[in-house]
């Protein structure tokens, strides 16, 4: 905390100081008779205050925004564009905590706004694409996706074609949903949410033995997801392998033991094995 503090007041001396010296360069110019020379060195000065000033709102935005508290961080992002006009970082995240809150049609405004003032920043065609997939405007979030993918860095690129690929899915087109996910995941074979989206896409297109192979693969990578354990236990038992589904329904209630849907497929699975036996009692 010491040291904290500390680095903040150096930061405060450091900007007094150098605002000290610009008001002694301008009012040296102004008794040398160059007024228009101080006014310039002035109005330069100012503008670097009120830059600095913006850019520290944005961090404290950051704050609020890493805790959950959107209200608290639009509050500190519009004090950053009010003191420097065009922060298109600042509109960018400002429209995202207004989405994340629930207020739609500002944060759609925001991103238009930043896309405005700069075109070609990649982080307002994202997060805006973000929100058009949550309003269900897929066709809208895929376009979106497609721009901030010709912008953006190749470290983000995985990240671009995983959500992509979800906007693609929801809206019913699985083949370019699978490219996206391949793709997301020849980028980062690690990827963990990818191969289970993709998992997901190959049970809806019925290739149940690489939709288990996929699921068998989030199962590597993170032992502990109980949607892999449980969605991998219904293929097993459309494959008629019933113990196999018996032991991912297990497992998938140790990890999560709320997980009501695991409780009633385990039940209807371990029944399954009964049935002929039960029919053969019926029919004696």
């Amino acid at each position: 905390m010491m040291m904290r503090f500390g680095g903040l007041l150096l930061a405060w001396c450091y900007c007094v100081g150098a605002f000290a010296s610009c008001n002694d360069d301008a009012n040296q110019a102004r008794l040398d008779g160059r007024l228009e020379q101080a006014q310039s060195i002035l109005e330069g000065c100012l503008d670097e205050e009120l830059s600095r000033l913006a850019r520290t709102y944005l961090p404290l935005g950051l704050s609020h925004y890493d805790r959950g508290d959107h209200r608290e961080a639009t509050e500190q992002y519009t004090k950053a564009i009010a003191t420097v006009p065009g922060y298109v970082t600042a509109y960018t995240n400002r429209g995202l905590s207004y989405g994340l809150s629930g207020d739609t049609d500002a944060a759609l405004t925001d991103f238009a706004q930043a896309i405005e003032l700069e075109p070609s920043h990649m982080r307002a065609y994202y997060y805006r694409a973000l929100l058009k997939s949550r309003e269900q405007q897929f066709d809208q979030a895929v376009e979106d996706y497609t721009l901030a993918l010709e912008l953006a860095a190749d470290d983000d690129h995985r990240y671009i074609h995983y959500n992509r690929g979800i906007a693609h899915r929801d809206s019913g087109n699985l083949e370019m949903a699978l490219a996206d996910f391949n793709t997301a995941i020849e980028i980062d074979p690690s990827y963990t949410e990818a191969y289970f989206s993709r998992a997901l896409t190959l049970h809806r297109t019925d290739d149940v033995d690489a939709a288990i192979a996929d699921y068998s693969r989030v199962i590597e990578l993170n032992p502990e997801h109980p949607e892999a354990h449980y969605n991998r236990g219904l293929l097993y038992r459309a494959n008629g392998e019933d113990h196999l589904a018996v032991r991912d329904y297990k497992r998938a209630l140790k990890i999560k033991p709320g997980y009501g849907r695991a409780h009633a497929t385990r039940g209807y699975a371990y029944l399954l094995p009964l049935l002929p036996m039960l029919m053969v009692l019926l029919l004696g």
